[in-house]
C-alpha cells in the first residue's frame, strides 16, 4: 500500500509538472531538444507494487494474512536511426516475495513462502511523437520483444510437513508500453509509461518434494492497460 501511494503521488507530481510546463512553453520554446538521427540515449525506470492483506477470501482458500512485494527495473540504452525513431536493446530484472498463511476449504492451515526472480533481454523500437514546437514534450511508444528467464522457489508447510517446489521458466513475448517523455533540463528527461498491450508464451518446469516433475505451458494475450506495470524513470539524450 505504501509503495502504491508513492507511485500515485509521483504520478500526480509528474502531471502537475507537465501542466505547469505546458503553460510556460506557450511563452518560450526553450527547454527541450529535437530527437534527431545519430543521437544516443539511455533510460532507467522502476515499477513496484506491494500488498498487505488479512482474512482475504479467494476461490480455494482464505488468506489469513499475506505480505507481498515486487519490483521491476528496466535499463534501456538506444540509438536514433532516423528523426523521432530509435532502436535499442533493453535489460529487465524483477523480484517478487510473498509470505502468507492460508486456510483451505477443509480447514487445513498452511504457511506459504514464495520467492521469484526474472530477467530478460528486450530488443525494441521507440517512436517519439513531439507535442508542440518546444521539443520538450513527447508521446513515446516503445514496442519490445522480450526473451527472458525466471526462477521460483515455493515452500509450503502443512502440519509440520515441508513441501518445497523449485521451477524454472523460459518465456518470450511482445509488449507495447506507451507513455510520455518530458525534458526537465537540457538533455535530461523524465519518463512515465505503462504496459498496454502484450502477447507472451512461457514454459515452466518444476520439481517438488516427493511429487512428480511438472511442466506448464502458458499463452497470454493482454489488451488492457496494466497499472501494476506503471514505470517511472529518467533518461538522457546525447
Amino acid at each position: 500500500m505504501k509503495t502504491q501511494l508513492i507511485l500515485i503521488t509521483s504520478i500526480l507530481v509528474f502531471f502537475g509538472f507537465v501542466s505547469k510546463s505546458l503553460s510556460q512553453s506557450t511563452t518560450s520554446n526553450s527547454g527541450g531538444i529535437p530527437i534527431k538521427k545519430g543521437m544516443w540515449f539511455s533510460s532507467l525506470s522502476l515499477s513496484a507494487s506491494s500488498k498487505q492483506a488479512e482474512n482475504e477470501r479467494q476461490l480455494f482458500a482464505t488468506y489469513l494474512n499475506e505480505s507481498r512485494s515486487s519490483f521491476l527495473i528496466r535499463l534501456d540504452p538506444g540509438y536514433v536511426i532516423k528523426d523521432n525513431l530509435g532502436i535499442g536493446l533493453g535489460l529487465l530484472y524483477g523480484s517478487t516475495e510473498d509470505i502468507s498463511t492460508q486456510q483451505a476449504s477443509d480447514g487445513v492451515i498452511s504457511d506459504v513462502k514464495l520467492a521469484e526472480r526474472r530477467m530478460a533481454f528486450r530488443p525494441y523500437i521507440k517512436n517519439f511523437i513531439p507535442l508542440g514546437t518546444s521539443n520538450r514534450f513527447y508521446i513515446i511508444i516503445p514496442t519490445e520483444l522480450q526473451i527472458g528467464y525466471g526462477s521460483q522457489l515455493k515452500e509450503v508447510t502443512t502440519n509440520q510437513v515441508l513441501t518445497r517446489t523449485h521451477s524454472n521458466t523460459i518465456y518470450y513475448g511482445l509488449e507495447m508500453r506507451p507513455g510520455m517523455l518530458v525534458f526537465v533540463h537540457k538533455n535530461f528527461g523524465f519518463e512515465v509509461n505503462v504496459g498496454a498491450f502484450g502477447i507472451s508464451n512461457s514454459v515452466s518446469r518444476g520439481t517438488a518434494t516427493n511429487l512428480p516433475d511438472s511442466k506448464v505451458v502458458n499463452n497470454d494475450l493482454s489488451l488492457k492497460i496494466n497499472l501494476l506495470e506503471l514505470a517511472l524513470g529518467f533518461s538522457i539524450y546525447l
